[in-house]
């Protein structure tokens, strides 16, 4: 199977709500309805290395001026 990039309407369609999970989708981010409005593809693997990325940057930082 291989992965493609949805159309704005179909992405539209597939997201429930603040969430977009489709694993057939290639790219991380998706563009939502709104102006400069975007979302993770959380059905993509790398998303979630970019949020697990996001959270060790946090922790290090809040480690470094609170300890």
């Amino acid at each position: 199977m291989t992965k493609r990039k949805y159309n704005q309407k179909e992405v539209e369609q597939a997201r429930r709500g603040r969430i977009y999970i489709n694993r057939e989708d290639a790219r991380i981010f998706v563009r939502k309805s709104g102006l400069y409005a975007w979302t993770m593809n959380l059905g993509n693997p790398a998303s979630w290395i970019i949020m697990g990325l996001e959270l060790l940057v946090i922790l290090l930082i809040t480690g470094i001026f609170f300890f």
